[in-house]
């Protein structure tokens, strides 16, 4: 993918969230993904906790019961307003994925990035933002990293296939002649509650494949790989 293009999907993930962050955070209301209380619960007392991409702070509704040291980090203040009212206790910081320097320490034990992978465009930003990650672990720490399985014909997925295949051959929304992006790159509209078409988005849908590649490139170890119905689950050191 052409600079061009990366620079043209990163400011459409910045101005997207800035736009639909409050609509953003109500959709995240209902209830966590199982998968998130299983990983949650390896968390110990005294543990230092990045959560990296916490939007409004929404793994914290599985950690309230520990005594950690958490903070979250994300790139949209209107998220992070969001977060610190929600949970007033807790320090969020503003950051990127792609530059996490500014965060001090390398010692935490668990790095969360959970729905994050999916908005960073082609491989060699991916890979920059695992090595980021790596670079703010202790020793005995793991990333905990998700990224949504959007693949599958079933389960309401269908439509995101056509989407897939539709923007690789044709473009989608204006966003570029036939191979501008990447294969597996979506460009859509969000809608709000009243179905109104107020912001567009952009994903990447990732293969098993592609995400073990990409671990493997970016110099991780990969303990654990899950999948499920709508994500892929990922334990890395």
């Amino acid at each position: 993918m052409k600079q061009e293009m990366v620079e043209k999907l990163l400011h459409l993930v910045q101005s997207n969230y800035q736009i639909i962050a409050a609509d953003f955070a109500t959709t995240r209301k209902k209830e966590i993904w199982p998968e998130v209380k299983v990983l949650a619960a390896k968390i110990e007392n005294g543990d230092r906790v990045l959560d990296v991409g916490c939007g409004s702070g929404r793994l914290l509704e599985v950690l309230s019961d520990k005594d950690i040291d958490y903070l979250g980090v994300d790139n949209s203040a209107e998220l992070l307003q969001l977060a610190r009212a929600q949970y007033p206790q807790r320090k969020f910081v503003t950051g990127n994925i792609l530059d996490l320097s500014a965060i001090s320490g390398n010692d935490f034990v668990y790095v969360f990035c959970l729905a994050v992978l999916p908005h960073i465009p082609g491989q060699n930003l991916r890979i920059r933002a695992l090595r980021e990650l790596k670079s703010k672990l202790g020793p005995e720490g793991r990333i905990i990293l998700s990224a949504w399985n959007l693949w599958p014909a079933t389960n309401g997925r269908k439509r995101f296939c056509w989407l897939i295949l539709r923007g690789w051959l044709a473009g989608w929304l204006g966003f570029g002649r036939p191979g501008r992006m990447d294969f597996g790159d979506l460009v859509f509209p969000w809608k709000d509650a009243q179905g109104k078409e107020i912001s567009l988005r952009y994903y990447h849908a990732f293969t098993g494949r592609e995400l073990r590649d990409l671990v493997c490139r970016a110099g991780l170890q990969l303990e654990s790989f899950k999948r499920d119905k709508f994500n892929y689950w990922l334990i890395l050191k």
